[in-house]
């Protein structure tokens, strides 16, 4: 027996951002709190449109712009006292997988009523409904928009930043609004990143020991589109006329995301948490470099799911393990990822933390082979300086 668990209501389409506003009108919302991160997108057309949809409905709202990457528990905790100080009811995550994760966070936790700390990394369960909760993604990516996950930074009391994610029912969002136009101001390095991110999503749930036959048909459909389209959409901001790639892959990203929720994730991202929370690397940028040595060294243990991955990627009919983790090596080449994490610029110190939290990560055991302690130092070892088959 298995379980499927999707519980998101979903709006795509080009221009459905204009539905946020009388979506919560529906939900009788009488004041938002929108949670964005620091950068351009808090000044972008599609914020300011969801603004003028909100004052048009007549629903107030409260802005928390203070998102960076990895947003850290205390900025959450931060965001949920504005939350219960302005007295709202209700709360949209805008932006990249940080603000939607953030928003999350304040959500759980005003549910709560306790610190996100007291979740993030103790085992501690949510067991309360949060607040109407929508993500609009502004990236394509990682599919937090409707996922039951979201990943925050931690600070010791030595300062040591690690990466931890946290599960609940109660995280799915109540509405996603996924427009492909909000995509359309991605710079093909971001475009690049993040649409790797949801590939990887794609893969490592597919690959799964707790993959099913559902998930595995939005994982592999996901696939087909990143191979058709986001080669295009890294090319569409140099003024080649790709809209298209850009529906193809924010409907990729989201496909991941059902199928990661049901089926887990994998070494990649045991690799890449620490990656990013030490080394300061964006997250779907060292997802896409560790992929390729991922898959590689998955082959003895998964090769007919590689070669499937391969076909629907390349939309070949006879593909090899081999050739499938050679496409993704050179999928990654064209649209300028770098070979390895020195080529990155991620220094040789950090070798040892990554490996000790990689050890650790909490869903190692959902990765097809058993990994020995001795086996994943060796493979991170070819990550930081190896090439991956082209």
């Amino acid at each position: 027996m298995y379980e499927f668990y999707a519980p998101t209501k979903i709006l795509f389409g080009d221009g459905c951002l204009a539905e946020a506003a009388p979506q919560l009108k529906e939900m009788r919302a009488t004041k938002v709190l929108i949670v964005t991160g620091r950068s351009k997108t808090a000044s972008s057309q599609g914020f300011k449109d969801l603004c003028i949809g909100l004052e048009a409905t007549g629903i107030p709202y409260v802005h928390f712009g203070e998102v960076g990457a990895d947003p850290d528990t205390a900025l959450v905790d931060k965001g949920t006292e504005v939350y219960k100080a302005q007295r709202c009811d209700a709360i949209i995550g805008f932006g990249g997988g940080s603000p939607i994760d953030c928003a999350k966070g304040i959500a759980a936790s005003v549910a709560e009523d306790r610190s996100i700390r007291d979740f993030v990394g103790t085992g501690l369960a949510f067991t309360k409904p949060v607040p109407p909760l929508i993500a609009i993604p502004t990236t394509a990516g990682t599919g937090t928009e409707v996922t039951n996950a979201a990943v925050f930074t931690v600070v010791d009391k030595c300062g040591r930043r690690s990466k931890k994610g946290t599960s609940s029912q109660y995280y799915f969002p109540k509405l996603a609004i996924v427009d492909p136009v909000l995509h359309i101001s991605m710079p093909p390095s971001l475009t690049a990143a993040t649409g790797m991110d949801a590939l990887t999503h794609a893969i490592e749930a597919y690959v799964s020991r707790f993959s099913t036959p559902i998930s595995d048909m939005y994982c592999l459909e996901s696939i087909r589109f990143i191979g058709r389209s986001l080669r295009t959409a890294c090319l569409m901001s140099q003024g080649v006329d790709g809209m298209q790639s850009r529906r193809d892959m924010a409907l990729a990203a989201t496909l991941a995301g059902v199928a990661l929720s049901q089926a887990g994730l994998g070494m990649v991202h045991g690799f890449a948490h620490p990656v990013g929370a030490l080394a300061g690397l964006p997250h779907g940028l060292a997802n896409a470099i560790i992929l390729p040595f991922v898959m590689q060294s998955l082959i003895p243990d998964a090769a007919e799911r590689l070669s499937n991955i391969g076909k629907a990627l390349t939309a070949k009919d006879n593909i090899s393990p081999e050739e499938s983790v050679r496409a993704i090596s050179q999928l990654g080449h064209d649209i300028g990822i770098p070979e390895n994490l020195e080529a990155a610029g991620v220094s040789p110190i950090y070798f040892d933390d990554i490996l000790s939290d990689a050890l650790s990560y909490r869903r190692r055991k959902a990765s097809p082979r058993a990994f020995t302690d001795a086996e994943l130092r060796e493979l991170l070892e070819i990550i930081y300086r190896g090439a991956p088959q082209q």
